[in-house]
This record gives structure tokens, C-alpha cells and sequence, in this order.
């Protein structure tokens, strides 16, 4: 009873210091117009974004995933990717919060959207997802100029990797987001995406599955000429290089073992659709052509 008695008024002050309001009563927007954004990122891809937006003191909010860039770590953490705290989130009364379409972070939008707090909700699966939320995101906080350099960037970066490979042969590369079981990105992947742009071609082909679990045979068969493994902590990033080998060598059949062409990468870098796109792209370019990139 103690726990219920604290709960409801905890919650009533909470929504007080979040300064949402309900939906039927008017907002003073002239008010509004003269107080600093105070944004929350529910995604380490969107508050990347935000920070390269040039937002670092409007941001006052953050999953604990959200490592990179540095300064992203002295935000208040508001839950996790995937399990978002909205009590968190009121606590630092925001005046705008950045969400994923997920199911999750769908729930948490319809839950502040009910008591008054602005949201924006983004899809963000391929590179032209990207280009298209980066502006988006620009347009609500501000920032078109620096949208469209950050942009233009990492376009420039892909078309200048996609015309120097387009005449090479291409490589199989099979990117493996899981060991155990077995599991690689499909064609219809941001992966893929890299893949493609660096001169390769994804060794498992076409799929039923987005990211499907594959046996040692269809391992065997899909026969790729380079191996690249995302880790999934930065910190694990040696520790999967020194096991890879043992892992991976019942597959002495396969080039990408038989000649130790298995790159664990960065997986921070590797896996975010953020604004760090462009060195993505350079370090896969790198795991196929390490003779041309530096």
C-alpha cells in the first residue's frame, strides 16, 4: 500500500516537471517559441544525429546505448534501447523526443503523445532512410544547413567508393551478426547495403529471412571469399579476433578461412545508420581491397 500511495503522486509531479499538457488545453506559444529545445534520443543512431546536428546542449536525454560521441555519455539515460523508462523521459521534461518505429519505442510515442508531448517517430532501415531522416529531424530542430553538409558527406563518400569498385570483380562477403547459432545479414539489409557500395556481393544470396540462421552446409555452399563480423561491444572487438579462428576453422574449405580473410569490425560503426555512415563504408571498402585503402 506504502508503494502505491508514492507511486501516483511521484507520477502526478513528474508529469507536472515534464510541462506536457493535455490536448484539449491551449499551450502558450509564445512562451514555448522562447524556451531552449530540451530533446531526448531513444536510439544511439538518432542522438548521433542530433549531435552532429550541432544540438550537444539541447540534448537532455539518452538510451545507455548511446555511446558515441563521447560528450553522449554526460546525458541523463532514460532506459534502454529497447526497454525505454517513461518516467525517465518525463523527468527531463522534454519539448521534443526522437523515437524508432519499433514496437517499444511505438508504445512509449502513443504513451507521451496522450499526456501532450511532442514526438517524432522515424523508420531508419537503408541509407536513403537515413538522407531522409537526418532531414526530417533537421527541419523540426532547426538545422537545414548543417542537414544538408552532413548529408552530402556521406553521398559523396558512397559515390566515390561505388564508382571506384563498380569495374573490379566482386568479392563474396558473408557478414555474420551471429556465431551461435549461425546467423548472416540477407540482401535486403543495411549490410547488403555496404557490401554492394565496397564491391562486393553478399555470398548468401537471396532469402526468405532478413537476417536467417544458416547450417554448416549453406555455410560451406554460399563459399565467400572474405568473412565480416560486427562486434557487439567495442570492448569485444579483440576477444572475438582471437577466438574467430578457432571457430571458424572446421570451415578450412571455405577461401575466406582457408586464406584469413575474417575481419571483426566495430560494430558501433559498422551497424548505426547515423552520421558516422561514410567511415562505415571506408572500413568495409578496407576488409576488401586492404591493398588499395589506407
Amino acid at each position: 500500500m506504502v508503494a502505491v500511495g508514492w507511486a501516483v503522486p511521484t507520477l502526478l509531479l513528474v508529469l507536472m516537471l515534464c510541462g506536457c499538457t493535455k490536448k484539449s488545453e491551449p499551450v502558450d506559444t509564445s512562451q514555448a517559441e522562447n524556451t531552449q529545445m530540451r530533446i531526448i534520443s531513444m536510439a544511439p543512431n538518432l542522438t548521433e544525429i542530433l549531435f552532429a546536428l550541432g544540438l550537444d546542449d539541447e540534448i537532455v536525454g539518452i538510451t545507455k546505448d548511446s555511446t558515441y560521441p563521447e560528450k553522449a555519455k554526460t546525458k541523463t539515460c532514460v532506459g534502454t534501447f529497447w526497454q525505454p523508462d517513461i518516467e525517465a523521459v518525463l523527468m527531463c521534461r522534454p519539448t521534443l523526443v526522437l523515437t524508432l518505429g519499433f514496437e517499444q519505442q511505438a508504445t512509449l510515442a502513443h504513451r507521451l503523445e496522450k499526456i501532450g508531448c511532442e514526438t517524432l517517430s522515424l523508420n531508419i532501415e537503408s541509407i536513403a532512410d537515413l538522407y531522409e531522416a537526418v532531414s526530417i529531424i533537421a527541419s523540426k530542430v532547426n538545422k537545414s544547413e548543417q542537414a544538408k553538409k552532413l548529408v552530402l558527406a556521406i553521398q559523396n563518400k558512397q559515390k566515390e567508393l561505388t564508382e571506384r569498385y563498380a569495374s573490379s570483380d566482386k568479392i563474396k562477403v558473408l557478414w555474420v551478426v551471429q556465431r551461435q547459432p549461425l546467423r548472416v545479414a540477407g540482401t535486403k539489409t543495411f549490410a547488403n547495403e555496404l557490401i554492394e557500395i565496397a564491391g562486393g556481393v553478399n555470398a548468401i544470396g537471396e532469402t526468405i529471412n532478413v537476417y536467417p540462421p544458416i547450417g554448416n552446409e549453406e555455410f560451406i555452399g554460399s563459399m565467400p571469399d572474405i568473412i565480416i563480423e560486427p562486434a557487439m561491444d567495442t570492448k569485444q572487438i579483440q576477444t572475438q579476433k582471437a577466438t574467430a579462428k578457432e571457430f571458424y576453422r572446421r570451415f578450412s574449405m571455405v577461401p575466406a578461412v582457408a586464406n584469413d580473410r575474417i575481419y571483426i569490425i566495430d560494430g558501433d560503426l559498422a551497424s548505426r545508420l547515423g552520421p558516422r555512415l561514410a567511415e562505415a563504408m571506408q572500413k568495409v571498402a578496407g576488409c576488401l581491397w586492404p591493398e588499395g585503402e589506407e
